[in-house]
């Protein structure tokens, strides 16, 4: 079966029919592994069945890695998109996505190859799974020692959001990140920070009356606020 030419056809079939109105989704046409950018000559709005089959047909063109992660990306509903799939799609793509894992996580493909846990690690992972807690104390100088260490360069660029802007697209709420330059070529009445697409709604304390996202205040207010009376 020749992909290329059915994956050119759907293409087409879009550029000479837009969609104007309703529900779409925006498709990269050369995949951002391969080399392709978020210009609007590369981008094309599509249903989401022809964007499940535009993914689908990538990965058959080219059988990479990628293009198998990006098909079964297209698994994952979020809110407001539109996609249904049935258990056999979703069997064949999960094979497809764990046959190519399995070949390159071997060997040096692996990020753990030829390390080993130390001694106190493999205490730490052996008393997590005993179902043992950190104590309040053990807590409070994890939150000094590593979550306001502030990140080194190295790791800023290993975790890969250095100069990197994360933006939404108000119609498919696709969310991209792309270098801070690239964004001003982007349309900013489509594509906006996440925050002001899907603003997160905020909760008061009930102890020092901070008001924060649901997340923060579970963790450090309420019944973990400091300010809380004994």
């Amino acid at each position: 079966m020749d992909y290329q030419r059915i994956y050119n056809q759907l293409i087409e079939h879009r550029r000479t029919r837009p969609i104007t109105e309703g529900y779409y989704e925006t498709h990269h046409i050369v995949p951002k592994c391969m080399g392709g950018d978020n210009s609007k000559d590369n981008t094309i709005r599509l249903t989401a069945r022809e964007h499940y089959l535009a993914h689908r047909l990538l990965y058959y063109i080219h059988r990479t890695t990628k293009l198998a992660h990006a098909w079964f990306s297209m698994f994952r509903v979020g809110h407001g998109q539109e996609r249904t799939f049935n258990s056999k799609q979703y069997e064949l793509c999960k094979s497809i996505r764990s046959s190519h894992l399995s070949v390159d996580m071997k060997g040096e493909g692996n990020h753990f190859f030829g390390r080993k846990h130390t001694e106190e690690t493999k205490r730490k992972i052996s008393e997590a799974n005993r179902g043992e807690s950190r104590s309040p104390e053990q807590v409070q100088q994890w939150i000094e020692t590593v979550a306001k260490k502030p990140k080194s360069e190295q790791h800023k660029s290993k975790i890969g959001r250095k100069g990197l802007v994360m933006l939404q697209n108000i119609n498919t709420l696709e969310i991209v990140r792309v270098p801070k330059e690239e964004s001003n070529k982007l349309d900013p009445e489509l594509w906006m920070n996440p925050r002001k697409v899907v603003p997160e709604e905020k909760f008061k304390c009930d102890h020092c009356n901070m008001v924060t996202i649901k997340s923060n205040l579970k963790r450090w207010h309420n019944d973990n606020c400091k300010h809380k009376q004994v």
